[in-house]
């Protein structure tokens, strides 16, 4: 165990909490990526100086709370967030539930850079008072019918160099991987229902004034930095929440 790990480790918390805590905060701070293997027990138990036992209580525990997912016969993985289970994806057409091949489709309106922007946009990406926005807007279609439309917000600073291709039917989160290795391993989201703005209605095709739902995400990379703030807006009639309780 090298002096850095050793001063983690105090007397009183049980072993395996406090390694699981070493290891929570290594995974904080990107020691490993998501979808990376961590070292193996062995390994760990090496380092550590402690019973594989031990080590195997620290990685649980971490698979518990969703860190860490194990795979037998290969080893202990870094989880990949599971940004499938967003609110976004319960815009759907009411009765697409028969619908075998749905066809969805993501298309880019516009590329922007901004030079004001409402305060809150800068304050969530902690950006500073004049700091330029790269603002990138893109629709959600099923079938060639807009279902929601969403701006993505960043630091022009850090992502200025995205482009309409980079984005075109592309995930943001793999382009900022792949493009600026950057790994978005975390998010929260809002939802609220408003009523549909002009610019709204224009692309959902819909009525001003008509209901929609607003769904604000905030995405951070390593160590609570956020990335990209982000609002959706989509049509509260092609959306249905449903989830199984028991």
């Amino acid at each position: 165990m090298d002096s850095e790990t050793s001063s983690e480790l105090t007397e009183g918390a049980p072993l395996y909490r406090q390694i699981r805590n070493v290891i929570a905060s290594e995974l904080a701070h990107g020691a490993w990526k998501p979808g990376e293997q961590l070292p193996t027990e062995p390994e760990l138990s090496a380092r550590f100086k402690v019973s594989e036992g031990t080590i195997r209580q620290a990685l649980v525990a971490l698979v518990k709370e969703g860190r860490l997912t194990r795979r037998s016969g290969k080893g202990t993985f870094v989880t990949r967030p599971r940004f499938d289970r967003s609110f976004a994806r319960f815009f759907r057409f009411r009765g697409d539930t028969q619908q075998v091949d749905p066809d969805f489709r993501l298309a880019v309106i516009d590329i922007k850079v901004l030079t004001s922007v409402n305060p809150a946009v800068t304050a969530t990406l902690n950006l500073g008072r004049g700091a330029r926005v790269l603002a990138i807007h893109r629709t959600i279609m099923q079938d060639e019918i807009v279902v929601c439309h969403y701006v993505s917000y960043l630091s022009h600073a850090e992502f200025g160099t995205l482009t309409t291709e980079d984005m075109e039917n592309s995930v943001l989160y793999d382009v900022l991987e792949s493009k600026f290795r950057i790994h978005i391993v975390q998010a929260t989201e809002t939802l609220q229902a408003r009523a549909a703005s002009a610019e709204d209605a224009e692309i959902l095709q819909i009525e001003p004034g008509e209901p929609v739902i607003a769904v604000e995400r905030v995405a951070y990379t390593y160590q609570d930095r956020p990335a990209e703030f982000r609002r959706t807006i989509g049509r509260s009639d092609k959306f249905r929440y449903e989830i199984q309780l028991s």
